[in-house]
This record gives C-alpha cells, sequence and structure tokens, in this order.
C-alpha cells in the first residue's frame, strides 16, 4: 500500500520534513510503476530506490546572518503586475499579480542559483502592502493572503486587494490601462535555509534543482511590490544593498555522503547503491542496456585491431619461414650431395689400395669393386672403415682363391731360341685362357655375363 510521512522514519531515519515528502513521492511512485509490470519485490525495489535518493550527509545549524535587505527581494522568471477594469455600473479596478513564479531565480548576487519553496511560506498578516519597487511611501495597493497555486506559483487574491489613492497607485492604474509592461517582486525573510553541494539533488515546487544551490525551504512573506524593471538586477546599486538586518534561521547543508564517493583522476564519482547485478537490471534496464552496448562495441573493435595485427604477424611469419624452408632445403641437398661424394671418393681409395696390392688383373677392378657396395657399411653418413675393409679384403681374397691373379712370365732370357720362345708363348697363352675360364665361372655365380672375347685379325 502507499507509504506516507509517518512511515518514512522506519525505513530512513534523519531526513527533514521537507525529504520526507520527497521519500515518500518516490517510493509510491516507484511501487506504482513496479506493480503495473507485474515486477517481484516491489516494495523493497521502491525503498532502496527511495533510500539512495538521500545518501547525503545532513548539517542542520542555527545560526544569525547579517543580510542585506536588498537580498531579500527577489523577481522571477514570468512574474508580472498589471490593472483590469472590470465593466459594471462604474469601471473597477482590478489587480491582477504573480508575485513569484514558483522558479529559479538564476545568479542572484548575493544567494547565486535560488529557489522559494512555497509549501514552507508562511503568511501571519491578514493584509499585506504592495508597494513600487519595495519603497515603503510610494503606496499602490493592500491585499489578503496570497495563493499558491496547484501550478505552484504565488498570486494575490483580486478579489481581496484593495487600490489606495495615492499619485503612484493612480499611476499605475493609468500606465498598466494604457498597456505598460510592469513586472513585479517579492519580499521574504528566509526563516530556514538549505545548501546543496555540487552534485546533490533535491525537490521544490514540483521540479529538481541541482547543487550547488540554496533553497528557502521556510519563510515569511512580507509585502510584494510592482517595479518597472525586476527588482533584483538592480538591488545591489540600490540604498538596500548597503543595509544589512540580522536573521536568525536554520541553516541545513546537502553533502553527498564521502563513502559513496571515489576519487578517480581527480573527478568525483558517486556510487549507485546497488546489491547485486539482477538488481541493477531490474531497476535500470536501459542504464545495463547501454553498458553492455558499450562494453560490446568495445571489445569488438579492440578484437578486431588484435586480430588485424596478429593476421598481418602470421602472413609475415609464414614467409619468413617458407622463404627459410627452401634455403634449408637446398642448403641440405647440398650437404647430402657433399656427403655422397666424400664417402664414394673415401670407399674408392680404400678399393684402390687395396686391388692394387692384390693379384686381382686390373681389368677386372671394376667386377670386384661392384661386389661390395660401400652404401652397406655407411650409418650416420660416416663409414665404417675397418669392416669396409675388411669386407674388401675377404672379397679380394675369394676372386684369388679361385686363380684370377696377375700372370707372371718367367724364364725369358737372352736366348732367340725359337723353340724357347714358341713354348713360353704357348705356355702364356695357357694361362690366359685358364685365367679366363675361372673369370666366367666366377662371373656366372654372381649372375654376370662374360664380356664378348675380341676376335682375332
Amino acid at each position: 500500500m502507499p507509504w506516507t510521512v509517518a512511515d518514512v522514519d522506519k525505513h530512513k531515519k534523519g531526513l527533514t520534513s521537507t525529504q520526507k515528502k520527497k521519500w515518500v513521492s518516490v517510493a509510491n511512485s516507484i511501487l506504482k510503476d513496479c506493480q503495473s509490470k507485474k515486477g517481484k519485490d516491489c516494495e523493497g525495489k521502491a525503498i532502496r530506490i527511495a533510500n539512495s535518493k538521500f545518501s547525503e550527509e545532513i548539517i542542520m545549524e542555527k545560526k544569525t546572518l547579517k543580510i542585506p535587505v536588498g537580498a531579500l527581494r527577489f523577481e522571477s522568471p514570468e512574474s508580472h503586475a498589471h490593472c483590469e477594469f472590470i465593466d459594471g455600473e462604474e469601471k473597477t479596478p482590478q489587480m491582477n499579480m504573480v508575485i513569484y513564479s514558483g522558479k529559479i531565480i538564476s545568479d542572484h548576487y548575493y544567494w547565486d542559483d535560488l529557489a522559494i519553496d512555497l509549501s514552507g511560506m508562511v503568511f501571519n498578516k491578514s493584509k499585506y502592502p504592495i508597494l513600487e519597487s519595495h519603497d515603503t511611501s510610494k503606496k499602490i495597493a493592500f491585499t489578503g493572503k496570497p495563493i499558491v497555486t496547484p501550478e505552484n506559483t504565488l498570486t494575490i487574491n483580486p478579489k481581496k486587494t484593495f487600490f489606495v489613492d495615492t499619485k503612484e497607485s493612480k499611476e499605475f492604474q493609468n500606465l498598466s490601462k494604457d498597456g505598460f509592461p510592469y513586472e513585479s517582486s517579492v519580499y521574504v525573510t528566509p526563516l530556514s535555509i538549505e545548501r546543496l553541494d555540487k552534485g546533490v539533488s533535491t525537490e521544490v515546487n514540483g521540479f529538481t534543482m541541482k547543487g550547488p544551490c540554496t533553497i528557502f525551504r521556510k519563510s515569511r512573506f512580507n509585502e510584494a511590490s510592482v517595479c518597472v524593471f525586476g527588482y533584483d538586477r538592480y538591488t545591489q546599486a540600490s540604498a538596500f544593498a548597503k543595509e544589512e538586518v540580522d536573521i536568525e534561521l536554520e541553516e541545513e547543508r546537502l553533502s553527498l555522503v564521502q563513502d559513496n564517493i571515489n576519487n578517480k583522476n581527480g573527478k568525483e564519482v558517486k556510487e549507485v547503491p546497488i546489491e547485486n547485478i539482477t538488481q541493477l537490471t531490474e531497476e535500470y534496464p536501459e542504464l545495463v542496456a547501454q553498458i553492455q552496448a558499450a562494453i560490446k562495441t568495445e571489445l569488438e573493435s579492440a578484437f578486431a585491431t588484435e586480430r588485424t595485427a596478429l593476421q598481418a604477424q602470421i602472413t609475415s611469419k609464414d614467409e619468413i619461414i617458407s622463404g627459410q624452408n627452401d634455403r634449408v632445403l637446398k642448403l641440405e641437398k647440398s650437404e647430402t650431395i657433399r656427403t655422397e661424394r666424400e664417402l664414394k671418393a673415401l670407399a674408392n681409395s680404400i678399393w684402390t689400395a687395396k686391388l692394387a696390392e692384390s693379384d686381382v688383373p686390373v681389368h677386372l677392378y671394376d667386377k670386384v669393386q661392384n661386389q661390395i657396395p660401400y652404401s652397406k657399411f655407411v650409418k650416420d653418413t660416416v663409414l665404417d672403415k675397418v669392416a669396409f675393409s675388411a669386407a674388401i679384403d675377404v672379397e679380394i681374397k675369394d676372386w684369388v682363391d679361385k686363380g684370377v691373379v696377375v700372370s707372371s712370365v718367367m724364364g725369358i732370357g737372352g736366348s732367340t731360341d725359337t723353340d724357347a720362345i714358341s713354348a713360353t708363348a704357348l705356355e702364356q697363352k695357357k694361362t690366359e685362357e685358364n685365367n679366363q675360364k675361372i673369370a666366367e665361372n666366377l662371373l656366372s655365380h654372381i649372375g654376370q655375363k662374360p664380356p664378348e672375347k675380341k676376335k682375332e685379325a
């Protein structure tokens, strides 16, 4: 059910009567809105938000201030005064006057931004004077208790306002009848003022006022004046600016509680009193959506930038690696060829030395050498010379044991005996034929055909 001022202390202590009214207004508004949307924990939500509006430190003290009289007279936006004439048995003048519009009096020379709370204005007389420019010697009319309208403006009651017989009054009536644009001004005495520091806001006369500013929460109405120009514009230059009066009043200062202030880079940031993300989403859905959208945009932008940079790095590295791979392959191929040549040369040198020491005929060197491939004795690009040499020795011995040897011609002397020469030649021929047969026999064992014998011419 809706709250009243009497309920406020149960939920938020230390508020002034004006602040209690504001608390009730905020809480009931949130409650109504939440219930219309069939929300959850509407009462708790309304209390939390209403309490959050009063995260201020309230300092109240009584003071006696010396205030220039001119600083108590104010013109407000849209204030005016004019005389209307009602037709009847005789034309009766009637005053129409908006004394104070209820709005902010901006940049006042003494109070800065100022508002007068009409709900706290006191009227302790039955009649009040209407003067010209707040000059007590220039009387225009008198009136009963002014009226505070539903629109939060302060006006006179035309039916209870009566002109006096003075030249100033007659001049006002005549000039007003001719359409002269008179303005109006109000004279009040503050009884309780409220000063708002920067960052603090509050309600007054149906609108929100933000600090730094001053509000007359309680004041006493003294009189109203018609003016050629708004009075407060020229008070500094008037005699009223020098005259001061002592005024006893209560001064209330509203400042943000330090616990709710974070100093970040020299800037004040007010914390939102939210208990968890669910509460924040329920109470401030638009804010959450904006935050999420901002975070998403920022992350996507950062990711796109980082991805582009990484792709550039990868492309660059791929090109480098590809080039390096080509160079490595070329080097590896070159190294393999070089190593193979060196191994082959080493194997050939071992074969050459071994065959030179043997009795194997020179024309069979290639056939014998082909029987022992050096590659079988290579491990990790290193030739096992001991094992390879041993295998060569075995192979050469096998050929020699089978009779493949170089013939030695013996017994040739200086004799010219034809028979001896013929016998020797015949013996040599038989030896060669015998060696040829042995070679053919060995070659047949290893699957090779003997070379064709050249025909003699």
